[in-house]
């Protein structure tokens, strides 16, 4: 099985168009205007397509202000091209009702981010991270402060994974406005097929009221942002949302007696 799922990934490295990083070729010209008109206040970069099942994919990475994030267009011939993904970072496998990505074109994705990775010499991981094709690391700075003193992880830096983990795992949601100190406070990306696409955010809300996460103007790392209030302002309308407060590090017979857990120290 490992030996069929390298040979399908050497064949996808191969086989992928990436021309120039940055440089989309004719056949991408529609999808580069989708990405362009579906987030017209970010700069797009081009990371390269690949074809699956005569369907061409097209992967641009988006930057705007402190964010960063990926968008995935899908176009099938005579067909105008469409958004079918975006998120801050590479994307979360979805569950419920929503369509799952085929896991070659998941591989796809992958393959053009280690490409793009390679292409700027960038192949040391970020910040410690080990998630080094990775466009946006939120989810890892805050795995760096929270995991020692609490136990969890999110393994994640894509938004809507982050949600995910926070509302299923050992967290308290509490309300933003209101939200105390060392609390996780998320807004996820949302995006339609035609746009637009609204980049999300993730960080903690330190001892003063602002909130710290990661910057991707300074390559990921941990910084002081906005306040709470700032947050709600910018974030809250377009992608909502929500605070959650992590529990201590629990034995199996005391989950439910504990305390939730308020970081003091986050600054840089």
């Amino acid at each position: 099985m490992i030996v069929c799922h390298a040979a399908l990934f050497a064949i996808l490295w191969a086989s992928i168009r990436t021309e120039a990083i940055g440089q989309p070729g004719d056949s991408s010209d529609a999808a580069r205007n989708l990405a362009r008109q579906a987030a017209p206040y970010a700069t797009d970069e081009y990371c390269g397509s690949f074809v699956y099942r005569n369907i061409e994919y097209y992967l641009f990475v988006l930057e705007q202000n402190e964010l960063s994030g990926l968008v995935l267009i899908r176009q099938q011939a005579g067909s105008e091209p469409i958004i079918i993904d975006a998120d801050t970072s590479f994307f979360p496998v979805r569950n419920g009702q929503e369509p799952v990505l085929d896991k070659v074109v998941l591989d796809g994705v992958e393959v053009l981010l280690q490409k793009r990775a390679v292409s700027k010499k960038s192949g040391e991981p970020i910040a410690n991270s080990t998630r080094y094709t990775e466009v946006s690391f939120i989810g890892d700075a805050i795995d760096r402060v929270v995991y020692p003193i609490t136990g969890f992880r999110l393994e994640s830096d894509a938004t809507r994974q982050i949600l995910q983990r926070l509302r299923t795992g050992s967290a308290v949601e509490v309300a933003p406005k209101t939200a105390p100190p060392g609390s996780i406070i998320v807004s996820p990306t949302t995006f339609s097929r035609s746009g637009p696409v609204y980049l999300g955010h993730a960080g903690i809300v330190g001892p003063d009221g602002s909130i710290y996460s990661a910057d991707a103007r300074f390559g990921g790392a941990w910084t002081k942002n906005v306040s709470v209030a700032e947050w709600l302002k910018r974030f809250a309308g377009k992608n909502g949302c929500y605070a959650f407060v992590l529990r201590a590090p629990l034995k199996a017979d005391a989950q439910n007696s504990r305390p939730p857990v308020r970081l003091t120290r986050i600054a840089p």
